[in-house]
């Protein structure tokens, strides 16, 4: 292979196979990684350009694959303008009216209103499929000739690097308003470190908030604007008000005509209440006055057809079974939760027993503790563990479980709590004990285990990843190893680093 530095113009000889123009189009935008969310450098400039460089005929094909010129990340940096602006022109004039996936951050000063990459880019608007800007919030108004040219697009991300103004000047919410008012087709909006309200954006149409960053009291506003949303994140990382004011209503106050009033959302799927780990408080407020308490939102909200849950670093002001207090009514409005999501959350292992038992129908859990509040300690696991009376010694068995179940009185509820559970991420304070293996055995089943049809779960547990000490019994381990070659997918990380980065014991594909 030459040089990919040679000049087109000295580049004659073919380099591939004679296949078909079509086939060679499909490999190039393989090579772009055409089918992937994400946007970079490599993929929408490099790859592109490199594949114009190795041969006539090469060059010929990517150029004429629009798909390939039409996705691109761009940076915009002082000193640079003259290239990038041809960057830019070649580009979108080589993707004709594919739609278009544009990444534009600008980071580095010097900043203005406008720059003109961006001044490019908005004159191919009518093409813009999915767009993301991270700008200087006063370049935001160079957008404005977009309004109502903006027939295609589908997904917008806005972000700055700025402190964003909390309460814009009515001349400033006109210009920015006007850019993304007319979206027909859009459904997916997020906004990083930019408060939406700068801008008047069709929320009826949306579908999708990828991520938020608003107060708790803003993220109900937004539910009630956007009546078809069916998956929403929010970061709840600001005060509900400048002046310190809580949002939050009293645990048992009946709905006041002078603060939030309930709403139920008939739509929504999938939400993900998330806190700000670096969150820093406002200097004139006190470390609890601005923490994040999203309790309010979880009172006020009935969410029926709800199949997802995540709730992750929510630490309230008010002691821990606050949250769980505001939680249990949540979860009784919701017809059937399959997924419920629980890291570094302000919630004690008493208070996911309770939540535990109001959703039998769910099929994954992730419980994730933080060094404050451990969520998952033996009682959890015996109560996750699915009790089997059958098989020799089973009156023995049966004997100590009857003691056990004396002793421990009302405390231990014989309904086995998640029945159907398949999937389980979990952390556990101290190293794999007995009772975490038992609860694996008790939730897998085979044609060689004695039980019979009316005696095993419901449901398979098939995939378990667990955050333990590396104090490992060697017992344990061969267990573990029993259930890994009987297909369940087993993985064992440390509790000092993410379960994503653990290390993978046991597998079925083992």
């Amino acid at each position: 292979m030459k040089d990919p530095s040679t000049s087109s113009a000295s580049l004659s000889e073919p380099l591939a196979i004679a296949l078909p123009t079509e086939i060679m189009s499909k490999i190039f935008m393989q090579c772009a990684n055409i089918d992937s969310c994400s946007l970079t450098p490599a993929d929408t400039i490099d790859m592109p350009l490199l594949l114009t460089k190795i041969c006539r005929s090469w060059r010929t094909i990517a150029i004429g694959t629009r798909s390939l010129w039409s996705r691109l990340f761009l940076s915009i940096k002082p000193n640079a303008t003259q290239h990038q602006t041809a960057l830019v022109s070649t580009w979108l004039a080589r993707s004709g009216a594919y739609p278009l996936q544009i990444y534009v951050m600008w980071t580095h000063p010097p900043f203005c209103t406008s720059h003109e990459v961006l001044d490019i880019v908005i004159q191919h608007a009518h093409h813009w499929r999915s767009m993301y800007f991270f700008l200087p919030i006063p370049a935001y108004r160079s957008l404005a000739p977009i309004r109502g040219n903006l027939p295609l697009l589908a997904e917008l991300s806005l972000g700055t690097y700025d402190d964003p103004d909390p309460a814009p000047t009515p001349s400033t919410q006109r210009v920015l308003l006007d850019a993304f008012q007319v979206a027909p087709k859009l459904r997916s909006l997020e906004c990083v470190n930019l408060h939406p309200d700068m801008f008047v954006l069709p929320w009826a149409h949306l579908a999708h908030i990828p991520i938020m960053a608003v107060a708790p009291s803003f993220a109900l506003s937004v539910l009630r604007r956007a009546p078809r949303l069916t998956s929403a994140s929010f970061i709840c990382t600001e005060p509900d008000d400048a002046d310190g004011r809580s949002f939050s209503l009293p645990a048992h106050a009946p709905p006041s005509t002078h603060g939030p009033l309930p709403l139920r959302h008939t739509h929504l799927s999938e939400l993900a209440i998330l806190g700000h780990e670096h969150w820093a408080p406002h200097p004139t407020h006190t470390a609890d006055a601005d923490a994040t308490d999203p309790t309010p939102l979880f009172r006020l909200l009935s969410l029926p057809h709800l199949r997802s849950l995540r709730i992750c670093n929510i630490t309230c002001p008010a002691p821990a079974p606050a949250l769980a207090a505001h939680l249990v009514p949540f979860l009784t409005r919701i017809d059937a939760l399959q997924a419920l999501y629980l890291r570094k959350t302000a919630l004690h292992e008493r208070d996911v027993l309770q939540l535990l038992g109001l959703v039998p129908g769910l099929r994954h859990l992730t419980l994730l503790s933080s060094s404050l509040f451990s969520m998952a300690g033996d009682e959890l696991l015996r109560r996750l563990t699915l009790t089997w009376r059958g098989g020799e010694g089973a009156g023995e068995e049966q004997e100590k479980e009857k003691e056990k179940e004396e002793e421990e009185g009302k405390e231990r509820n014989k309904k086995p709590l998640v029945p159907r559970l398949a999937t389980l991420e979990i952390s556990l304070p101290r190293a794999l004990t007995p009772a975490f293996v038992e609860l694996l055995e008790s939730r897998w089943w085979d044609d060689g285990d004695g039980r019979g049809e009316d005696e095993r779960p419901v449901a398979r547990l098939t995939c378990v990843e667990v955050g333990a000490n590396d104090e490992y019994e060697e017992e344990l381990m061969a267990r573990l190893e029993v259930l890994a070659q009987k297909g369940m997918t087993i993985i064992i990380g440390s509790t000092d680093v993410p379960l994503e980065d653990g290390l993978e014991y046991f597998s079925s594909a083992r």
